[in-house]
This record gives structure tokens, sequence and C-alpha cells, in this order.
């Protein structure tokens, strides 16, 4: 089910009714709840046990966790969770790779993958349940007793699929206790929904044509062309998941309910710790916090080969591929050499004009990074950065569709787009209110021919 389909829009809306007309907060839980599984099962009616398997597993696992404040239940639950995510995400890319190793070795042995499903958003499930584990033995908080206000955290429709990937102490505490009906949340949640929509279906879903027939045909691509194509990808790609995490805002507010912002004008950073600190946020903060620090961090002397550990197992995450890998472990190294500047106290002068170099260096970074994301193959992103990089350059028509659609999109980032990050559309007077919305559903009208899955909807 997706969050830009009309199914998606009448089951909100129905969830959103029931929620509100519901006299008493458990019974709120119980329609959030199923809610939540209808959502899952839509696609695959099956994934609805696989959901409610992995949620009976970690409630069980944190109420032990609790009671004992062992370590050994802490690895056993963590390590459940980790290999649930590595049978489902991994098993085959590491049988296609022992195959390849054992014909290197001249060994003629087939090696057998179960025949499976890709659960949806396993990843962002897997790391939201290991915070709480982590959480519960550090005694930051405590195991939650109700199995049905658990279900709700982990299974909330708004966010289950993509994110953000929200901490318990974030969200349980917000449904322990009656909400009040806020017209106020109502409108900018509504605002959220609609902005959400519209970056994914107008800008993210035309752009993703753009680039499908790119990538599939590097080797016709002029280096203009190829340039175009990334710009349209990076684009695409913020859009898309932005688009995302901002709908999911907005069903939370709805019902009153505040999810952790996720995105922050990304593309405005002059340094890559400054992106990674507005991408993704909620991704960036789990692996300092459950990843970066428990390997040392930066107090062991090993910093740097933390960064990377941490960043290429984050490339892993994304996806079971050596691309994902290598894009991970570059974004490692490039880190670690900026901290190695800061640390030799090598600072570049200040200024406007030397803050706009690095954030146009940044963002060209970032995208020749990109590549490796989206390329399908290492050969084939070998190819595109040829394409890319060597001469001859060449002038090539483009679609005036698209340039459009790179000028508003530049727009949206730097004026729109900062209406996303707090409340301050609510402050704007409601004929404004009202001209900033209509605008947003002419625009999801217009370019809602297609309705493409989001990006990270198979992370």
């Amino acid at each position: 089910m997706l969050f830009n389909s009309l199914t998606f829009v009448l089951l909100h809306f129905v969830v959103l009714t029931l929620y509100w007309l519901s006299p008493r907060q458990g019974l709120r839980i119980v329609f959030l709840g199923l809610g939540s599984l209808v959502f899952y099962g839509w696609l695959y009616w099956p994934g609805i046990f696989f959901l409610l398997g992995v949620i009976a597993v970690n409630y069980f696992m944190g109420l032990q966790i609790e009671k004992t404040a062992s370590p050994k239940w802490l690895a056993i639950a963590v390590s459940l969770n980790l290999l649930n995510l590595c049978y489902f995400k991994y098993v085959e890319f590491l049988a296609r790779n022992l195959a390849a190793l054992l014909e290197l070795a001249h060994i003629d042995l087939a090696i057998p993958t179960p025949d499976y499903w890709l659960p949806l958003g396993i990843s962002f499930i897997t790391f939201q349940k290991i915070a709480y584990l982590v959480d519960i033995y550090k005694g930051q908080i405590r195991a939650e007793k109700n199995f049905l206000r658990f279900t709700c955290f982990a299974a909330f429709y708004g966010q289950l699929i993509a994110g953000p990937i929200v901490r318990s102490h974030e969200f349980l505490p917000q449904l322990q206790t009656k909400r009040e009906f806020n017209v106020h949340s109502l409108k900018l949640g509504f605002f959220y929904f609609i902005m959400g929509v519209m970056m994914k279906v107008t800008v993210a879903d035309t752009l993703a044509q753009f680039v499908e027939y790119g990538f599939g045909h590097v080797g016709t691509l002029s280096t203009n062309m190829a340039w175009l194509t990334l710009y349209a990808f990076a684009t695409q790609i913020l859009c898309d998941f932005w688009g995302y995490s901002t709908i999911a805002l907005g069903c939370a507010y709805m019902l009153g309910i505040h999810l952790p912002i996720n995105f922050n004008l990304p593309y405005s950073s002059a340094s890559l710790t400054e992106f990674w600190r507005r991408w993704h946020i909620t991704l960036s903060s789990w692996l300092r916090d459950y990843l970066y620090i428990p390997l040392g961090g930066n107090r062991t002397g090993r910093t740097y080969r933390n960064l990377i550990a941490t960043m290429t197992l984050g490339g892993l995450w994304h996806g079971a591929s050596w691309n994902f890998v290598l894009w991970g472990l570059l974004n490692g190294v490039w880190l670690a050499v900026e901290r190695g500047f800061i640390k030799r106290g090598i600072v570049p002068p200040a200024g406007w004009w030397m803050h706009f170099f690095k954030v146009v260096l940044v963002f060209h970074g970032v995208c020749l990074l990109w590549v490796l994301f989206r390329a399908p193959s290492f050969d084939s992103a070998l190819l595109y950065y040829r394409h890319l990089l060597l001469p001859p350059y060449s002038l090539s028509s483009v679609p005036s569709t698209l340039l459009t659609l790179l000028v508003l999109f530049l727009l949206f980032q730097n004026r729109i787009g900062s209406q996303l990050i707090d409340d301050r559309f609510l402050r704007l007077s409601l004929p404004k209110q009202l001209a900033m919305t209509l605008v947003g559903l002419m625009l999801i009208l217009a370019y809602s021919q297609a309705r493409l899955d989001f990006i990270y909807f198979v992370f």
C-alpha cells in the first residue's frame, strides 16, 4: 500500500476518524494497531504473521532484559534481530559470493539459497527494535508492559516501512495518556501530508523516469546528459525519501503524535559531516549511538577506524550489494579525512564565497557517491563514471519539463522547504495556508498518473 494511493488515504481517514471518536485511550490504541497491521499486510497478508512474531519476541525480550539486567539476554535479543535481518536480506548475497569464491578455486559445488520474500521495511524494523532493547539494558527506559501499546510503537503505519527510526522514549509516552483533539495539529499534519505527496509524485516520480532511462542506457549518454541524469537522481532520492518522511510526519500529527524530523535541507551542507547530520537524521543518530559509540567512538584513539567501520556497515544496511558496501566505505573515508583536517587545525578561510564553494563541492561529491548507490552493478557504475569524468563534452538537448522541475526543486529546497521543518505554516494567514495547500493538491493531480514505489521501501 503506497502512501500516494487512494487506498492509503482511505485507510488513514478511517483510522483517524475512529481514533478521535474513541472515548478511551485503550480503544484508540486498538484501532491504531489494527490499522497498522492492515497497512503492513495489504501487499502480502502473511507478512502480518512475520511482523507479529517480531513484535512478540522483542516484547518478551524487553521484559527479560529489564528483569535480569543481564548482558546475555541483551546479546540473545540483539542476535535474534540481526539473524532475522541477515536471513531475509543477506543469505542470497552471501551464497552468491561464496559460489564465486568456490568457482575461483575450481570447486564445483552448488550453494542452495532459501526461497523467501523480503519483508517490507525489515531494516528499519530491526534497527528500531535493537535501539529499544539496548535502551532498556542501559536503564534509559522501562520495558513497555502493555502489549497493545508496544504493538503500536513497533508497527505504527506512519513510519513502519521507511522511518523515521523512532526511539521508544519519543513515541511510547505519547500513547500512555489520552491526547486532546487539536485543530492546529490536524491542519499542520494535513499540510505535511500534502507537501510530502507533492514532493513524491510531482518531482521524484517524474524524475524517476528520466533517471531510469539514463542509468539503463549508460553507454549512450554524453557527458552532459550523464551529469544531468545524476543531478536528477540526487533530486529524486531526496524528494522521494523526504516526501515519505514528511507524509509520515503528517499522518502522525493528525493523530496528535509527534515524530522526529528526518531531513533538514541536506544539500545545503558545507561538509559531509554536516550532510549526515541533515540527511536521514534518525539513521545517522542511530549509527552514532548504537554502532559508532559502542565501537569506541573518538575515545579509543581509533576514531578513523570507527568512522569507516560505521559507515561501511551503514552502507551494507542499505542493501546486499558490494556497491552499497563501497558507497558506505567511501563515505567513511571522507568523514575520516574531514575529521583529520579538523584535528590538525586545517580549516579553510571564512567568508560567504568559501561557504558557497564548500556547499557546491560537497554536493558534487555526494552526487559522485550516488552513482554507486543507484547503478545496478559495479561495472555499470564504472562505466557511468567514465561518461561523467572523461571527455569529449557535448551539448545535448534537454526536455524543458526536466529543467523546470530541477529549478522548482532548488526553489523548494531553499524557500518552501524551510516550512517543513517547523510549524511556521501555522503562523501564516488562513488564505496563504489554503493557497499553499491548493497548489500542492493541483500539482499532485497534474502529476499523479504513475504511482511508483518509494525508494526506501526495499530497505
